[in-house]
């Protein structure tokens, strides 16, 4: 027998899902056939389901009408896992076996169909083994309550699963949002870090900038130009020199007036207020043309240290 697992429980199948349908000779069935079958039957009980499915077949080609022999065919398409060919044999004595058959063959086909996933479809199955089982239900066949029984217990644990797989499924979609929800707003987050320190990194750069510009700019006021230097520094030399100038001519003027005032005989009579004054213009006359003399020069030496960049 084989069944579908649960955590608590294991899940019901009916005993005609494993067991193949014996031919018997009293059906009035030739030898040939029951051999097959019976040879068949031997080979599936020893597991060499890919030998029995060759009897199955052989016995099917000769007699094609059986319904029991269909049944036989899938459950060993079911046995070798290939369920898709399990469920068009299935399907196939669903639409044309006897009331018993089709119970058997729905029930067994819920089975293939939860074997592929294919959850609400075998559903569907399950419960058309019930009604197929409560249209036999006269007959009193212990096994056919059996199935019944079976059928529904798979029908409710079947649902139950979809319900868990839906729950399952929502929780993982719920976590999936939130797990995309967090990562947004880690991404925002992250982004806003970067601006923030990519602003911060421009501002420190700018003060640097600001700061190699303001000592650039105080070394070049601390430090004289060098074409004003020259300049600047014989200006400073010409005044003192224009000053030393004007103190000797007042001092030769000085001179001269008191050498002039010495050589004059002794009764001569003195200059007379006039004279004096007239005198004193010709030396203030004396001294602002050599100022000027000075004066024009300094203009000369100027322009000719000037230079033409």
């Amino acid at each position: 027998m084989t069944g579908i697992l649960n955590k608590k429980r294991r899940m019901h199948t009916s005993g005609f899902f494993v067991r193949v349908f014996l031919v018997l000779v009293s059906l009035g069935w030739i030898d040939p056939l029951a051999d097959k079958v019976r040879e068949g039957n031997e080979l599936y009980h020893r597991g060499a389901y890919d030998e029995a499915l060759d009897k199955y077949v052989n016995a099917q080609i000769d007699s094609p009408q059986i319904s029991q022999l269909d049944f036989n065919i899938a459950d060993t398409q079911y046995q070798r896992k290939k369920y898709d060919e399990a469920a068009q044999w299935f399907d196939k004595v669903v639409q044309s076996g006897s009331p018993e058959m089709q119970a058997k063959a729905s029930f067994n086909m819920g089975n293939t169909l939860y074997r592929q996933g294919k959850m609400k479809e075998a559903m569907e199955y399950y419960k058309k083994a019930v009604d197929f089982a409560d249209d036999l239900k006269h007959k009193g066949n212990e096994s056919i309550d059996t199935l019944k029984n079976d059928a529904r217990y798979n029908y409710e644990y079947v649902e139950r699963k979809i319900k868990e797989n839906e729950q399952k499924q929502q929780q993982q979609q719920q976590q999936a949002e939130e797990d995309k929800k967090n990562q947004n707003q880690n991404d925002q987050q992250q982004k806003q870090q970067d601006d923030k320190d990519n602003k911060e990194d421009q501002r420190q750069k700018e003060n640097k900038d600001e700061k190699k510009e303001n000592d650039e700019s105080q070394q070049d006021q601390q430090q004289p130009r060098p074409e004003d230097t020259p300049k600047n520094d014989k200006h400073s030399e010409e005044n003192r020199q224009d000053q030393s100038d004007t103190d000797k001519q007042k001092e030769q003027q000085t001179q001269q007036q008191q050498q002039s005032q010495s050589q004059q005989p002794q009764g001569q009579r003195q200059m007379s207020k006039e004279e004096a004054e007239r005198f004193l213009d010709a030396l203030d006359h004396a001294e602002k043309e050599t100022r000027q003399m000075m004066r024009d020069k300094q203009r000369l030496q100027h322009k000719s240290v000037e230079k033409d960049w």
